[in-house]
């Protein structure tokens, strides 16, 4: 059963983009911002969402959104207008949200505090518009208190072809500070070019710095997520992403 990690909010709800009414948009948010990292498919051919990605220079972001049924791969300009569109839409959301905190001070949420993940059939038209359309009710959604059903429902969201949702949950101390590590992931085989497969997100609040979290990741990535084939075919969407939120 995993547990709320402090700093972290989660949403999942509908766009429609399977016509029949699942939960295909998921929210993870982070009210004071977040240390991550993340490691990407090798190969030559990536979603829109990896090409945002990677033009993130930062190290510190606010909110990771992801889509699925429609990777956004071979959807050219058309694509990645439509990524940026949902953007700046998710950035103007984000920033009403913060307006309206007990705080009283806004923090403006840019675009490049966002990361964004999409998972699904390749070479489709990326339905952008029904995504940006449900962005304000996805982060009226949000949720701090993530108990079990927050935890399911948003890896029910991440699912494709997937059977079963996947979770898992872990602790340690470390002096004597409990550490809490939440993740959810998604991922089957890809079916003949249509479908996109992995996607992995991973929440801990420990206090780790992102150039620690980078090395760590692709150390113990090349171990685990790259030691695994389903079928043996790599895709244009894999992901891991690995966030410290204290």
């Amino acid at each position: 059963e995993l547990q709320p990690i402090q700093g972290l909010e989660i949403s999942a709800i509908s766009a429609d983009l399977y016509g029949d009414g699942r939960d295909d948009l998921t929210l993870f948010y982070f009210p004071e911002g977040t240390n991550f990292a993340a490691v990407y498919t090798s190969s030559k051919v990536t979603s829109a969402s990896i090409n945002w990605n990677m033009k993130i220079k930062r190290h510190f972001i606010k909110a990771l959104m992801v889509n699925t049924q429609n990777a956004n791969v071979f959807t050219g300009i058309k694509g990645a207008q439509g990524l940026k569109e949902i953007a700046y839409a998710l950035s103007k959301a984000l920033t009403l949200k913060s307006s309206q905190s007990p705080k009283g001070v806004t923090e403006v949420v840019k675009i490049t505090d966002l990361l964004f993940a999409s998972t699904g059939v390749i070479g489709e038209d990326f339905p952008h518009l029904k995504i940006k359309n449900r962005i304000p009710e996805l982060v009226k959604k949000l949720r701090t208190e993530q108990n079990k059903f927050v935890w399911f429902k948003a890896a029910s969201a991440l699912m494709t072809t997937d059977t079963r949702p996947k979770v898992a949950y872990e602790e340690t101390k470390i002096g004597n500070k409990l550490i809490k590590i939440s993740g959810v992931a998604k991922g089957s085989g890809m079916i003949a070019p249509n479908m996109a497969t992995m996607g992995a997100m991973i929440f801990t609040d420990a206090n780790i710095p992102s150039v620690f979290l980078r090395s760590i990741l692709k150390k113990v990535t090349a171990t685990t997520f790259n030691a695994i084939s389903v079928d043996g075919d790599q895709s244009t969407n894999d992901s891991v992403f690995l966030f410290s939120t204290s």
